[in-house]
């Protein structure tokens, strides 16, 4: 490589560091789905030679996916072939990619995935439908109405199911994103080029008409073309696409069921391979249209359902790659060994469970069908590992029904779970879960030296000054609220494969999403090389064990990130065979805190804590798994522990008992000790300190069990008014204001390393200022430093720090204040932390921060109050009191309300069993080998427990003219989903043509969907075992929000009397503007109702939401929810009832005939006999009657064909004439069509007339009810003559004659009643402008424009649309692209919940 080819290769990767640091970093307040890997694109991997490993083919360690820094490398020296192979990983993520490099065999030559299953069924594709198919048959009609032709593969097949999937629905967003540029492309190249010649030729007849061709006809045909080519730049401005739909097929042919997918949804099946599930043959295929994904399939219920397995993203694949690919083998040219070892994955000869729990209707998030059904996998695989590079936020770690079954799946089902702890760092107690989770072993994002070289190009700190290893500032750190840590550290950044249709091999992510399958990857070797030791079986237990307790501390030590330190492989095997046997080797043992609420550590956050009792019970219960029945065994595991512990603290400051003996303690459920603290002279700041349980015999063993303890001391208790400051170092302190109030302080920054400032809220406090600027004297040391300030201003148990914290990434830039804010709640430890992010520059800088504390004293106590102002329905308006205990403040408010939250509850429900297949959570090891022990010889096999789906729809309209903005949420159950008390919480909304609109789940809030008049349906799916459970929550309601078009204001005063009465406006009254409160005054404030009509839709009990702001120009810590009830409507003054009838006998007869009318619409498609003898009577009791003659016009519309007829359209054309001719006053009706004419002819009466004159009123009535009747007999018998005319060319004449005189009555669609009326009239009329006067364009234009004002009949005119589209020439791609958006909008197969 040339010199200026590296430097540039250099810059670039520099400018994709510094665009990663300014942009991506703003999103990481949030921990993603998949842990927020931040991606990082490099033009070429590098590599860092180590020397040559002999006999092992690594003549290079690639720095793309790093092994040297745990040590594999000299694992594998010491234990040639300990790289993972016997092992079996189960990879929980968004599936991967199984033609993806370095993912197709191990290093011994087995099949790299065992499996590859959609734990979420997301696509999952319905096949219910079955056809029965003869022996010469090769068609059959698909749902999608396509003819399907069948290949060789059909010859013996009896039976075929049917499905559907749209094509879209199956892609990874990105994927999506990518195809859709690429067809509309596609598209605008053939649409352009059809505007282009219909273009030339309108400029053709232009110039023929200018010159010598000056007739009418060409005129026309010029009007024509304009007409077109209009049509046509519409068309393309409204371009969408919903993707192709495909056809599925399947059968059994008598070992298997096989599919068959329509790949190029043209009906052409006869090339297709059939495929059978992938683990019976391992046969892929790859989704057509370009896209690149490829694809399995799985066959569940009985062949009811079939499984299109897909990726849902790029970070599956990357994350298998990091702890399994195998690059070495055999060149498929020559057939040579190749040399690449050096690009494997750290774990090679491990195969790979692919579990796909990143759904696809959810952009790929996490949900919890998709995690139990994927531990309920990795038990049926026999998976030795798995690892899950997912998180979210968590109220309460370790409950819940997903943090149990993790529990399961290590305690009871003996797997090892290794889990990333989140990208939320660099602030304390920033972990979420399933990080935040006992049972896991949560791992940390290290970086080496090497690492920051080779992956990031980082210059090093200072000169002569080297690059130290530490962990990545996004980490997320411990302790949680109940003081436990993440577990150990590894390699956080890698470039490994991803998946092909991310149309490049390799990418450089980082994150710890990479952190957590490297150190599973290490794991995995670590299995392999005891299995050379003789040791066949590890448990979790003991491999979490000997990995924590043989794990190095880091360059950088910071455990609240790193827990015992980076994993350590060699280490760890010669932990592991030196104590494996050893009593109590392999026993989980909990330890907790009961009185803070049973924490797994003690952690001491607030200053007033440290005022309070400092001593503490420790609980101490051995953890025994045993059989329902306990066995001998187990009984005499329980007697024989006893084992003589040393308890020793790592800290000076923590005093505890000498020792203990631990038993199993059963009859006293468990056993206790203390510790007590000593605190008082600790200085400001993060202490961690530990008691670790050791056996005094073999001290070697480490820690039985630990207790972690957190202390924190803030550094605001060292500065008071006589002693205002404290000198940290040489280059930090800690300032109190003059006011006795502030601080200030100062941060020397260094790479790798973290600075904290923990400061007491001062009780009355409600939000925090935040100003930052250099504090470097050298402008040399200012710039180009790019900073992550992180402050949390609270840590409670059932609250996440993503609900309250502040995350901002900023530029030290000389000159120059950068200002924050946050809330805070008074007496906590607010921390302020501020890390260097070191990619582009670690060279030192320090920076001053300002902590400015301010308060309207208005807010609840808790920072996430459930608590809002409230308007009821019976007050006009909610009064609250500010004031301003801390300082002077702003005082600028403004109310607004946003939302109509609306409650449903459900319509109807269902309880199911789930599948067989992946929905049974399997019995227990011991439970297992208690049945093995069994000595009865009957088949004693235990059974699993079945988990159970409740499907609970509730139904809503939208009304009104405008499209609303609608969000369903469930909040009972929302935020949670590890931490769930239900297994999975999935919702999809769907409209009456079952159109799926959107999907939500338990912890994201879904997009908003517009929404326009109509009936919606919300169906949620809940999970959980237990069926009573479910039975009692049938009834959970369903949140809707619907947004408002615009906000609806709420004056807030000063003065009761002005609040009181907002209605009034007229009286000079003004809002509280602008103002001052000072230091110690008071005001009164009112917030009043809404001056403005409340929406026409919006229904009495319906909550309207929006926000109070106490200062404009500080929203996001002024802010507090309102609350508006709404109030039964007004109702309107009545006018007088004057149609009333005199003649009561006449109403009763009315009454009567009006119930026969009835019970013929009832019997109008059951039976045609009795209904024209019925129909018969009627006609001789009220011949003139019109309901009676628009009830035979119905039956003449809809009627069901009677037997003896064969042509439909002739024989209702043949109906309708018929009533038609009833109704003239010739044949004894009672319309006569002149005087008619006559009638609307001449000027109608205004109402005032029409109220004084009851004769005249009675006239109108009669004659709009005649004209009624003759418009919709007219409109019915042009359309079902233009159903006629469309298959018939010798019928156009008469249907020309049958709308020439329909638009003698009907000028326009309103003149027709009902909306399906209109759209058949829209639709009637293009046909006659098409077939009876070769007018396309008009055609066109109608369609599209009815499909506008009347989206009810858009399958109508979108099918009439293609009708005309295939009229012409150059429109197939409009013809394809109507049928996928009927395909979208009126789906053929169910793809719910």
């Amino acid at each position: 490589m040339t010199f200026g080819l590296r430097l540039f290769m250099i810059v670039v990767q520099l400018q994709l560091c510094l665009a990663f640091v300014t942009s991506n970093l703003r999103e990481t307040s949030s921990v993603s789905s998949a842990s927020g890997t931040a991606p990082i694109m490099l033009a070429k991997m590098h590599s860092t030679d180590v020397g040559i490993l002999d006999g092992l083919g690594i003549q290079e360690q690639s720095r793309g996916i790093p092994k040297a820094e745990t040590g594999v490398i000299s694992l594998l020296e010491k234990y040639p072939g300990a790289d993972g192979r016997g092992v079996k990983i189960a990879i929980l993520d968004t599936g991967c990619d199984l033609a993806a490099a370095g993912l197709t065999t191990t290093s011994d030559g087995k099949p790299k995935y065992l499996d590859f299953i959609d734990c979420t069924g997301d696509g999952n594709v319905d096949m219910n439908k079955t056809v029965e198919i003869d022996d010469d048959s090769c068609h059959v009609v698909g749902l999608s109405g396509r003819n399907l032709t069948l290949g060789d593969w059909a010859t013996n097949v009896k039976e075929l199911r049917l499905g559907a999937v749209r094509l879209f629905h199956l892609l990874p967003g990105s994927v999506e994103r990518r195809l859709g540029t690429e067809r509309k492309e596609e598209f605008m190249v053939k649409h352009q080029h059809l505007i282009a010649e219909t273009q030339l030729s309108l400029d053709t007849l232009r110039d023929r008409v200018i010159g010598t061709d000056k007739n009418s006809t060409s005129k026309k045909e010029v009007k024509k073309l304009e007409l077109m080519l209009e049509q046509l730049q519409d068309i393309a401005e409204s371009y969408e696409d919903s993707g192709p739909l495909m056809d599925v097929v399947m059968f059994n042919d008598g070992e298997s069921w096989r599919a068959v997918v329509d790949l190029e949804a043209n009906g052409d099946l006869s090339e297709s391979i059939p495929m059978a599930p992938f683990g019976y043959e391992r046969q892929i295929g790859t989704l057509a249209f370009g896209s690149a994904v490829t694809f399995c399939v799985q066959v569940y219920e009985d062949g009811k359902v079939l499984s299109i397995v897909t990726d849902a993203g790029s970070h599956g694949t990357h994350v298998a790659g990091i702890a399994t690919a195998n690059f070495a083998g055999v060149d498929e040219e020559g057939g040579k060994a190749n040399n690449k070892a050096h690009l494997n994955g750290v774990a090679p000869g491990a195969q790979v469970l692919a579990c796909k729990i990143g759904d696809g209707r959810l952009g790929s998030a996490e949900t919890g069908t998709g995690l139990v059904r994927a531990l309920i996998a990795a038990k049926k695989y026999g998976c030795d590992l798995i690892n899950l590079s997912y998180g979210e936020p968590s109220w309460q770690p370790d409950s819940g029904r997903v943090s149990q079954t993790f529990s399961d799946a290590v305690y009871k089902w003996g797997m090892t779970v290794f889990t990333s702890a989140g990208n939320d760092g660099p602030a304390l107690s920033s972990l979420g879960s399933p990080g935040a989770l006992s049972a896991p072993i949560t791992v940390g994002a290290y970086v080496s030296p090497d690492m920051m070289v080779d992956q990031y190009s980082t210059l090093p700190p200072e000169e002569q000054a080297p690059l130290e290893g530490a962990s990545y500032y996004f980490s997320s750190r411990g302790p949680t609220p109940d003081g436990m840590l993440p577990d150990i550290c590894a390699p956080g950044g890698a470039i490994a494969p991803i998946p092909r249709h991310a149309l490049q091999g390799k990418a450089q992510y980082h994150g710890t999403s990479m952190s957590s399958p490297n150190a599973c990857g290490v794991a995995a070797c670590i299995l392999s090389a005891l299995k050379q030791e003789g040791i066949e079986k590890c448990g979790p237990v003991e491999l979490k064990r000997g990995i924590i307790n043989s794990a190095i501390a880091v360059d950088i030590v910071e455990p609240f990130s790193q827990g015992a330190g980076l994993i350590s492989a060699v280490r760890a095997v010669d932990y592991i065979t030196s104590h494996h046997g050893k009593h109590g080797q392999s026993l989980a043992i909990d330890v907790s805190i009961p009185s803070r609420n049973k924490a797994r550590g003690i952690y001491i956050r607030d200053e007033l804590e440290l005022e309070g009792p400092m001593t503490f019970g420790v609980l101490v219960q051995p953890r025994f798994d045993h059989a329902m029945k306990r066995t001998p065994q187990e009984i005499d595991e329980l007697l024989s522990l006893e084992l003589n512990l040393e308890l020793k603290p790592s800290e000076s400051w923590v005093s505890c008992p000498d020792r203990m003996t631990l038993l199993s303690a059963k009859e006293r459920n468990g056993q206790t000790f203390s510790v007590r603290l000593q605190t008082n002279d600790l200085p400001p700041g993060a202490h961690f300190a530990k008691v670790d349980a050791i056996d005094p015999s073999d001290p070697g063993r480490g820690a039985i069990f630990q207790i972690p303890i957190t202390v924190i001391i803030p550094h605001s208790r060292f500065v008071d008014i006589d002693s205002p400051s404290f000198i940290l170092n040489d280059d930090e302190r800690v300032v109190l204001m003059p006011n006795g109030i502030d601080l200030s302080t100062t941060y020397k920054l260094t790479q790798g390393e973290p600075t904290r400032r923990f400061i007491t809220v001062p009780p009355t406090a409600e939000w925090a200022t935040i100003k930052l600027r250099s504090a470097s004297s050298n402008q040399l040391d200012t710039s180009p430093h790019h900073v992550l300030m992180h402050a949390i201003p609270f840590v409670r148990g059932d609250l996440p720090n993503t609900m309250i914290q502040l995350k901002k990434a900023f530029q030290v830039k000389e000159g120059v204040e950068e200002v924050y804010h946050v809330r805070v709640k008074g007496g906590a430890s607010l921390e302020v932390c501020l890390q260097l992010m070191w990619l582009a520059n670690p060279s030192p800088t320090s920076v001053e921060a300002d902590i400015e504390f301010h308060s309207l004293n208005i807010r609840a106590p808790t920072l996430a109050s459930s608590q809002p102002v409230v308007i009821a329905a019976a007050s006009e308006f909610a009064r609250l009191g500010a004031s301003a205990p801390l300082r002077s403040e702003k005082l600028n408010p403004t109310a607004s309300l946003k939302y109509v939250e609306r409650t449903l509850r459900p319509e109807n429900y269902d309880i199911k069993s789930g599948s067989v297949e992946l929905d049974i959570l399997p019995p227990s090891d011991a439970e297992i080998q208690a049945t093995k022990d069994n000595q009865s010889g009957e088949d004693m096999s235990p059974d699993g427990k079945q988990i159970y789906d409740m499907r609970l729809r509730y139904q809503f309209k939208i009304e009104g003219d405008e499209a609303i903005a609608v969000t369903p949420v469930i909040p009972s159950l929302f935020h949670q989903i590890y931490d769930s008390p239900v297994d999975s919480q999935l919702w999809v909304l769907e409209d009456s043509n079952s159109q799926i609109l959107g999907y939500g789940s338990s912890m994201h809030m879904s997009k908003q969907v517009s929404l326009k008049k109509g009936d919606y349906t919300v169906t949620l799916l809940i999970r959980h075992p237990n069926r009573n459970l479910l039975e009692q929550m049938k009834a959970i309601p369903c949140q809707i929000s619907l947004g408002l078009s615009s906000e609806l204001a709420c004056n807030v005063y000063s003065q009761l009397d002005k609040a009181s009465t907002p209605a009034v406006t007229n009286d000079g009254r003004s809002p509280l503007e602008a103002m001052y409160l000072r230091k110690g005054s008071h005001q009164d404030i009112y917030v009043s109702r809404p001056i403005d009509d409340l929406p026409s839709w919006v229904a009495p009990g319906d909550i309207l939401t929006g926000s109070l702001t106490l200062d404009k120009d500080n929203v996001d810590t002024t802010s507090m929810k309102l609350v508006y009830v709404a109030p039964p409507k007004a109702k309107p003054k009545e006018s007088g009832d004057d149609d009333k009838s005199d003649d009561d006998e006449e109403l009763m007869d009315d009454a009567v005939f009006q119930a026969k009318l009835d019970f013929m619409a009832k019997i109008r498609s059951k039976d045609n006999d009795d209904y024209t003898k019925y129909a018969a009577t009627l006609k001789e009791e009220k011949p003139s009657s019109i309901p009676l003659l628009l009830e035979l016009l119905a039956f003449a519309q809809k009627a069901p064909l009677p037997p003896s007829q064969t042509n439909e359209n002739k024989w209702r054309a043949q109906e309708v004439e018929k009533v038609l001719d009833a109704m003239q006053k010739a044949n004894g009706g009672p319309i006569d069509d002149a005087v008619l004419a006559q009638y609307f002819g001449l000027n109608m009466p205004d109402e005032d007339e029409l109220k004084e004159n009851k004769e005249m009123k009675k006239l109108t009535k009669n004659m709009e009810e005649q004209r009624k009747a003759l418009r919709a007999a007219l409109f019915a018998r042009a359309s079902v003559c233009g159903d006629i005319a469309v298959d018939d060319t010798s019928s156009v004449d008469t249907f020309d004659e049958s709308v020439k005189e329909l638009k003698k009555w009907v000028g326009e669609p309103s003149d027709l009643a009902d909306d399906n009326g209109k759209v058949k009239l829209a639709i009637t009329l293009a046909r006659h402008a098409m077939l009876c006067q070769d007018k396309k364009a008009t055609a066109i234009s109608l369609l599209l424009k009815a499909r506008k004002e009347h989206p009810d009949g858009y399958k109508e005119f979108t099918s009439e649309l293609t009708r005309a589209y295939a009229s012409v020439e150059g429109m197939d791609h409009l013809i394809h692209n109507s049928n996928d958006q009927i395909y979208s909008r009126f789906p053929v197969a169910d793809q719910g919940v």
